[in-house]
């Protein structure tokens, strides 16, 4: 039995959300306060036993929701005896519910008892859909009172909120059934849902020895559960645990007597106990479950000495007590009929290294198919190397809708359908064969490890090493020049990546919705070759820049792209191309840098020829240069020089040390960085 779907609405910011699931492990990433630990908060409310009253607080409700309370109320005032019917089923409609939907795959090896309860027909299907929901027991009862409520005060929204808010908890409950669009069914106890799924949640505070009361509590139960278990299938390694308990106690109660015989003698003075003959004894008493408890610890052994838990890194502390809480579900459910097992763990890398973050879903699922456990895995992370080592299609990214209280759920699964899905009539072999060659190099891509895109606010695509050395710098000058631009204060994803293949990412990229900014070169050629050709209007060039051609903005002349007309940004505006162009804030033409290295040159001519005797990568390229126009003009030259003897990355470094503050980011590249900001 598998979980396939799970449908969320009215939670917090899973408005109205659908996630998938993977049969083995299910990786749920994105940013920050995009509605990831929700997704198990929401399972662990409606599936675990809770003694929280209210389940629900009333800021659980979305806030998108909100405006429905207000809404169902007034229609609820607008009943007439003649539209009394279709009034009460616009407010049954209307009226919010926190809604789980489970929509569950069965076998015929399922335990058929557990399942039968859930039938709402006797339609043949191999899925089952579960609803547990936090509803009124009586939409118009809640209605009623809030509206006795209310009399005593003035109406308005306000003081309607604040009424809902006091009184929604003495008529919500949570309620759980078969659901079937065709029919209505009865109520299951949760005890019968529990019959057929088991869950654990493993949280992201993880610590065994640190001297907290409950942190020892979760270690001494899955002691105490593996010592019952041992002792059902070997019950004489479980009786010389207890004859060593025995005779510790016979040891320990002789000590006692003689240490602790000066105090029964007072006892005795004061005629204690009192009648009879009766004697005061001091006597330990050992059994399992004290002694793991209380007096159970992890050691480690470091080269012959024995050191407690809390001195071993916090990161195997942290492994360590999630397979503790493994093993602990494992014991806590291997005999038992259970039909579906779901295992929820946030964060597992916090305090891991790199490596062991790696390998992490590789050894969980290798764990539970060791212990024959069937189940299936989801696992809330923020860390890149857990996310390469996943399935591609296993990951669902959770973001925020702009300008809203509301997430949305990408599914890498639909992702990757859409990218290996059938050619239509309309896609020619060429397009279909993109298509697969962007798939493959993504799944290769996102599986070096390069997952930051995931997390990211924004995203920065550039073409080479040149830019990466001197991105931070670049944001840097334009955050001094401009107070409105705080790059640097957001979580920025800068990525470097070929040009050939920076239009790879764009079915990714508007997938995710992430605004990115590309930053490219024009790379202008001639006409009737490859050969490189200085930029230059009415000359018939043409662009080798496959984003330019293919991506954005789709244009292979370099007349057509320099026209300030051309569209830069998608129809969205989440996605901006910058290149080198020849307009200038005034509308004037002017020279136009055929790369960075030109554009930086044409732009910063002065600075160049200022300290033509400390760029190292190009001083004796400059030493015959007579002023600062010259080098202008000669720029392409100059950029040739750097390209053909691979001085880029020297250059670069060249401007990282010599009078950084001296020069100016190139037009381009400052333009992409403030829309990008």
């Amino acid at each position: 039995m598998k979980l396939i779907k799970a449908e969320i609405k009215n939670y917090r910011l899973l408005h109205n959300v659908i996630i998938t699931f993977d049969e083995n492990a299910t990786c749920i990433v994105g940013k920050n306060n995009s509605g990831k630990t929700s997704l198990s908060s929401i399972f662990n409310i409606f599936l675990k036993e809770s003694n929280k009253k209210p389940p629900f607080d009333f800021e659980d409700f979305s806030l998108a929701s909100h405006r429905d309370f207000i809404e169902v109320y007034k229609l609820y005032q607008e009943i007439t005896p003649d539209n009394k019917e279709q009034k009460i089923l616009e407010i049954h409609t209307k009226n919010p519910k926190i809604q789980l939907f489970l929509t569950i795959k069965y076998s015929e090896s399922d335990t058929w008892s557990n399942i039968r309860p859930l039938f709402t027909s006797l339609e043949e299907s191999d899925e089952i859909v579960i609803l547990c929901e936090y509803a009124p027991d009586s939409t118009e009862v809640f209605l009623k009172n809030l509206q006795e409520a209310l009399k005593v005060f003035s109406y308005s929204d306000e003081a309607l909120f604040s009424k809902i808010k006091s009184h929604y908890h003495d008529h919500y409950k949570i309620n759980i059934r078969p659901y079937s669009k065709s029919e209505e069914a009865e109520n299951i106890s949760r005890a019968e849902l529990n019959k057929l799924i088991q869950t654990e949640f493993i949280d992201a505070q993880r610590v065994l020895d640190d001297g907290n009361a409950e942190s020892r509590s979760k270690l001494s139960k899955i002691f105490q559960a593996q010592f019952r278990n041992e002792n059902e299938t070997d019950e004489k390694k479980s009786e010389e645990l207890l004859q060593a308990l025995e005779t510790a106690s016979g040891n320990i109660d002789g000590k006692l007597r003689d240490f602790f015989s000066p105090f029964v003698t007072y006892f005795n003075t004061f005629g204690f106990p009192g009648i009879g003959k009766e004697k005061v004894e001091l006597r330990s008493e050992l059994d399992p479950e004290i002694l793991f408890t209380n007096n159970v610890k992890l050691f480690y052994n470091h080269d012959g000495k024995s050191l407690p838990e809390k001195y071993n890194g916090l990161g195997y502390s942290n492994l360590i007590c999630m397979i503790a809480q493994l093993i602990g579900f494992y014991n806590e459910i291997k005999d038992k009929k259970k039909n579906l097992n779901l295992i929820f763990i946030e964060e597992p890398e916090a305090h891991m290294h790199p490596q062991m973050q790696s390998v992490f879903i590789k050894n969980i699922i290798n764990f539970l198919k060791d212990v024959k456990l069937d189940a299936q895995v989801i696992i809330t992370t923020h860390s890149p190397h857990i996310l390469s080592a996943s399935n591609f299609e296993s990951i669902r990214y959770f973001a925020t809708l702009q300008n809203t209280n509301t997430a949305i759920v990408k599914d890498l699964m639909e992702f990757n359908k859409k990218l290996t899905e059938k050619k239509t009539e309309e896609e020619s072999e060429e397009e279909t064969e993109k298509k697969k060659e962007a798939k493959e190099f993504l799944r290769q891509y996102l599986t070096l490890g390069k997952c930051d895109l995931f997390f990211a606010d924004k995203a920065i695509l550039f073409e080479g090493t040149v830019e990466r050395i001197l991105l931070p710098v670049f944001i840097e000058k334009i955050e001094i020049e401009s107070k409105a631009c705080k790059l640097s204060e957001q979580y920025i994803s800068s990525i470097e990546i070929g040009g050939a293949y920076i239009n790879k990412f764009q079915e990714l990229i508007e997938f995710l919705g992430i605004k990115t900014l590309i930053i490219t070169d024009i790379d202008s050629i001639k006409p009737d070759s490859t050969a490189k050709a200085e930029v230059e209007s009415g000359k018939n060039l043409l662009t080798s820049n496959v984003t330019l051609k293919d991506w954005m903005p789709g244009k292979e002349k370099i007349d057509e792209l320099l026209n300030e007309t051309v569209s830069k940004e998608s129809d969205d505006g989440m996605i901006k191309v910058t290149y080198q162009n020849n307009i200038n804030t005034e509308k004037t033409p002017i020279k136009c840098g055929r790369s960075f290295e030109e554009a930086f040159i044409i732009d910063n001519h002065a600075y160049v020829f200022n300290n033509r005797g400390k760029l190292l990568s190009i001083k004796y390229q400059l030493k015959d240069y007579k002023d600062s126009g010259e080098i202008k003009s000669k720029s392409f030259e100059i950029q040739d020089f750097i390209d053909r003897n691979r001085k880029k990355t020297e250059f670069a470094f060249d401007l990282l040390n010599i009078n950084k503050d001296a020069w100016l980011v190139p037009t381009y590249i400052k333009e992409g960085l403030i829309w990008l900001a």
